[in-house]
């Protein structure tokens, strides 16, 4: 990520915060262009397409089933809205002087980022109980977001404009927030090369460093309307970037299911690690039963992991150990793998290369390191009769035997379209007499 931080985001940031800081704190904060009509037509236009674009993006969130681009356009939303709102009770058109105006444009970052708030907190134990209630916290602050400023213009009075410590204290937060949602997208661009997700990261920051104005900028100054436009700018930049990158993310979240289910913020950090992306692609082109099998198997592991009592990231590494454990297969022939006669020395020998072949496909990503030991254990026996290393017991991770056993029972209770799934009380007495073998 250090060359994507020197190339694109060091240099947007830095010269964005620049020239809000010289605009805004330098000799030309006061000086004003007095263009009221020109500046209420400009910000509604902006604000109304940025909500536009947002309540766009919010809807993919939900209908994919995608956390994290759900909690972020909710974020969109939230500015949006406020925004908009501060357009509407600019004085001298549909309203006279009023506070509400600098209240709605100084609060809409800060509102943004406690929509996001999960996000913000993820691997804390708050954000994760968040994440875990996505819908409802999303659908909670962009619904919040309406009823504030439908408040502010039926009493555009309400509250007193924040000055002083405020203000800083809001550029502050402002900054630091954006910035860490803004660098959370561009490691998702250093993870799945998606330009989608590079525009979203520039995005992300650019509603934190409008804030800067806030700092002295005159309204109607040259850093007022700098601000206005970097503001509606990024925050279309980071809709546009979100749909962009995972409008196509049909099967993430149905393949995913068993890990989001209780690690929702990881969708788009593994759905675009470009090994698991290009496993997800491979099954959607396959059947229903191949993708049906990954995501049982994924969910029995998972289940099984709880109750060996595995820790988060263990039982994290499990679930995505049973989605994966024959990612190696991409790489296996065709005529292989779908021979209908038996297999030849040759033929098994190949086959047998899969779980090897799979953990170096994973190797690059130290996030799924865990994984990859899964994933280049899951056919090893602790009698030494597996592959690909005859490992026996307990140099067997405990995850791969998890995923292993949970495979087998898969493959033999569930039906085929060659044939039925046998009962569960065979395919328990059959893991049994195989135990320890």
């Amino acid at each position: 990520m250090p060359l994507f931080l020197l190339r694109w985001w060091v240099p947007f940031v830095a010269s964005t915060a620049a020239a809000l800081a010289v605009l805004s704190l330098g000799p030309a904060r006061d000086a004003v262009w007095q263009q009221s009509t020109l500046a209420f037509v400009s910000v509604l236009v902006l604000t109304s397409a940025c909500a536009v674009g947002a309540a766009a993006v919010l809807v993919l969130g939900f209908v994919r089933q995608l956390p994290e681009v759900a909690l972020l356009a909710g974020s969109l939303w939230t500015v949006s809205v406020l925004t908009l709102v501060h357009g509407l009770l600019l004085p001298g058109h549909l309203y006279g002087p009023n506070s509400g105006t600098s209240v709605a444009v100084k609060i809409a970052v800060p509102a943004a980022l406690l929509a996001g708030l999960p996000l913000l907190l993820d691997g804390n134990p708050v954000g994760r109980w968040l994440a875990l209630r996505w819908r409802a916290w999303a659908a909670a602050w962009s619904a919040l977001a309406v009823a504030a400023g439908v408040a502010l213009l039926f009493s555009p009075d309400l509250v007193p404009v924040p000055s002083g410590g405020w203000t800083v204290a809001i550029v502050a937060v402002s900054l630091t927030g954006t910035g860490v949602l803004s660098l959370r997208h561009l490691r998702l661009f250093a993870l799945g090369r998606r330009a989608g997700s590079l525009l979203a990261s520039l995005g992300f920051a650019a509603p934190g460093l409008a804030t800067i104005a806030f700092l002295g900028a005159a309204p109607l100054s040259a850093g007022w309307w700098l601000a206005h436009l970097i503001d509606a700018v990024g925050v279309l930049f980071a809709a546009g970037g979100l749909a962009w990158a995972h409008w196509r993310d049909r099967s993430l979240a149905f393949i995913l299911q068993p890990v989001l289910t209780r690690d929702p913020l990881k969708a788009l950090e593994l759905g675009l690690t470009p090994v698991v992306h290009d496993f997800i692609a491979t099954l959607e082109r396959k059947d229903r039963v191949t993708r049906e099998h990954v995501v049982r198997v994924a969910e029995l592991a998972m289940r099984a992991g709880e109750r060996a009592g595995l820790d988060p990231v263990s039982l994290r590494a499990v679930g995505l150990g049973g989605m994966l454990h024959d990612i190696g297969k991409l790489l296996t022939p065709n005529e292989i793998l779908t021979k209908p006669g038996a297999l030849t020395p040759h033929d098994r020998t190949v086959i047998e290369r899969h779980p090897d072949e799979g953990a170096a496909m994973l190797a690059p990503y130290p996030h799924l390191s865990e994984v990859a030991a899964i994933v280049r254990s899951h056919h090893e026996r602790p009698d030494g009769r597996g592959y690909p290393h005859r490992l026996q017991g307990t140099h067997i991770p405990l995850t791969a035997s998890i995923v292993s056993v949970v495979d087998a029972w898969d493959a033999m209770t569930s039906d085929r379209p060659y044939r039925q799934g046998m009962p569960i009380d065979r395919a328990e007495e059959i893991l049994r007499d195989g135990s320890g073998t």
